[in-house]
C-alpha cells in the first residue's frame, strides 16, 4: 500500500495484528505508529526510520530503463529489494510500459506484488517444494486470471506438485527451468539431460506453460572490477545459457525467455548477450556493498537513495563517541557496518567521512571518531546500509522524502516471509 500527497491516512483506527489473508491486510488502516502524515518535515519523524530520497530514486529508475532500452533485453525488476505492493504500483507507473513484469523471491512477495501491487506478470525466481506453497501460487493465479504467475523448477517432483496445485485451483502457471550458472546453489547443470527432461515434463502438463530458462549467478554481482566481472559472466551464466540452448536446439526447442542478471552484472550481461531478460533490483536503492563495485557509482550511473534515519541518544564528547537509536534491529550487518553521512548537510557529511559504526546491540549503534562539536545530543544522522534487501526487510514502511518533506509512505507488505 502506498500513501502519497493525495491522501493522508488519518484518523487511525484499530488494526488486527494477525490478519487472516492479504486482502484483509490490504484493507486494514495504517497503525498509529506510522509517520504522522504526508508533508511531515523530516526532523519530526520518529527514528529509526527507513528513508528513500525521491530525486535519487527517480534518477535510478529512469537510468536503468535508459541503459537497457534498445539492447535486446527486457527489464523485469526484482521486488525482493522493496517487497512492497504500493512501491510496485509506483514503479510500474514510472516505467512507461518499459517493464516486462516483476521478479519475487518468496511466495509471500509474489502474493503482495500481484494482489497489492497490481502486477500482471510476476516470476518467482525460486523453487517451491511443498504442496502448501504450490497451492498458494495456484490460488493466486486463479484469483487474478489476468496476471501471469511464474515459478522455477529444477526437479521433476516440483513439476508434478505445481501441476496438481494448478489443476485443483483451475489455474495456469508459467514454469521456467533453472540452470545452474556456476553458483552451485539451485538449478540443474547446463550440460545435463535434466534440462530437456524438465522441459518435456512441463510441456506434458496442460495446466503448465513452459516459460523458458532461468540462468542467474548471485555470487558474481559484487565482483569489483568490470573486466573481472565480464570474465565471470562469460564463464558463468553466459556459458551455462549457451550450453543449455545448444542442447535444446538439437530437439528443435527454443525458449521464449532466458532470464537472469542483476544490478552488478547488468552491463556485462548486455555485452555477453545470452539473456533477453534482466532482473536488477538493488539499482533503485543502492547500498554500501554495491558502491564498492568500481564502476557502479563512480560514473554517476546510480545514486544512493536508501538511508536509515537515526538519532543521537547518548554521547561521550571527549571520546568522540555517539550512540544512535539504530542497532542490529534497524540495519542488516551481514555485508558489513553502515556508513554515517548526512543527506542535507555536505559539511556534516564530510566531517563524518572517517567515522566508523559498530553495533551496540539490538537497539543501539555506536559511532566512533566523531569530531568535537559534531552531532550533539538529539541530532539526527543518516546511515548508508551495506545491503539494501535485508535492511528493508527489517521495517514496516519506507518513507519517500523530497526537499525535507514526506511525499510517500510505502508499506513493506511482504517483510519477513
Amino acid at each position: 500500500r502506498c500513501y502519497s500527497y493525495l491522501e493522508v491516512p488519518f484518523p487511525h483506527q484499530s488494526i488486527n495484528l494477525f490478519p487472516t489473508n492479504l486482502q484483509q491486510l490490504a484493507m486494514a488502516p495504517m497503525p498509529s505508529n506510522l509517520p504522522v502524515a504526508i508533508r511531515t518535515p523530516l526532523r519530526q519523524l520518529v527514528t529509526p526510520a527507513l528513508l528513500v530520497l525521491m530525486p535519487q530514486l527517480e534518477h535510478n529508475e529512469a537510468a536503468m530503463r535508459s541503459l537497457v532500452r534498445g539492447r535486446g533485453a527486457n527489464l523485469r525488476p526484482h521486488a525482493k529489494a522493496h517487497k512492497s505492493g504500493g512501491f510496485t504500483r509506483w514503479l510500474l507507473e514510472q516505467s512507461n510500459g518499459e517493464i516486462t513484469g516483476m521478479c519475487t523471491q518468496t511466495v509471500g512477495e509474489t502474493e503482495a506484488i500481484v494482489s497489492l501491487g497490481g502486477c500482471k506478470d510476476v516470476l518467482l525466481t525460486n523453487e517451491v517444494a511443498t504442496d502448501t506453497a504450490a497451492a498458494r501460487l495456484a490460488s493466486l493465479a486463479a484469483a487474478h486470471p489476468a496476471a501471469t504467475v511464474g515459478v522455477l523448477v529444477d526437479h521433476r517432483l516440483q513439476v508434478e506438485m505445481l501441476a496438481r496445485a494448478a489443476a485443483t485451483a483451475k489455474a495456469k502457471l508459467r514454469v521456467l527451468v533453472e540452470v545452474d550458472a556456476g553458483q552451485d546453489r539451485c538449478g540443474v547443470r547446463a550440460d545435463s539431460p535434466e534440462v530437456l527432461s524438465l522441459v518435456r515434463a512441463i510441456e506434458a502438463e496442460p495446466v503448465l506453460d513452459w516459460g523458458g530458462l532461468h540462468v542467474y549467478h548471485g555470487g558474481i554481482q559484487h565482483v569489483r572490477a568490470p573486466s573481472d566481472r565480464l570474465a565471470a559472466v562469460t564463464a558463468g551464466p553466459g556459458e551455462a545459457a549457451r550450453t543449455a540452448l545448444r542442447s535444446l536446439s538439437e530437439h528443435k526447442l527454443k525458449p521464449q525467455v532466458v532470464t537472469g542478471g542483476g544490478t552488478g552484472t547488468l552491463m556485462e550481461d548486455l555485452q555477453v548477450g545470452t539473456h533477453n531478460e534482466l532482473q536488477p533490483g538493488s539499482y533503485l536503492f543502492m547500498d554500501g556493498d554495491y558502491a564498492r563495485n568500481e564502476d557502479l557509482r563512480a560514473d554517476g550511473r546510480f545514486f544512493q537513495s536508501l538511508f536509515l534515519h537515526a538519532t543521537v541518544i547518548s554521547l561521550d564528547e571527549s571520546a568522540g563517541k555517539r550512540v544512535l537509536d539504530a542497532g542490529s534491529k534497524a540495519c542488516d550487518l551481514v555485508c558489513g557496518p553502515p556508513l554515517a553521512t548526512s543527506i542535507d548537510d555536505p559539511a556534516l557529511a564530510e566531517a563524518l567521512r572517517d567515522v566508523t559504526y559498530a553495533s551496540g546491540g539490538d537497539e543501539h549503534g555506536v559511532l566512533r571518531g566523531v569530531p568535537p562539536g559534531v552531532l550533539p545530543l538529539g541530532s539526527t544522522v543518516q546511515l548508508v546500509p551495506s545491503h539494501c534487501d535485508p535492511t528493508v526487510n527489517l521495517y514496516d514502511y519506507m518513507v519517500g522524502v523530497r526537499n525535507g518533506l514526506v511525499e510517500h509512505v510505502w508499506t513493506i507488505d511482504a517483510r519477513g516471509y
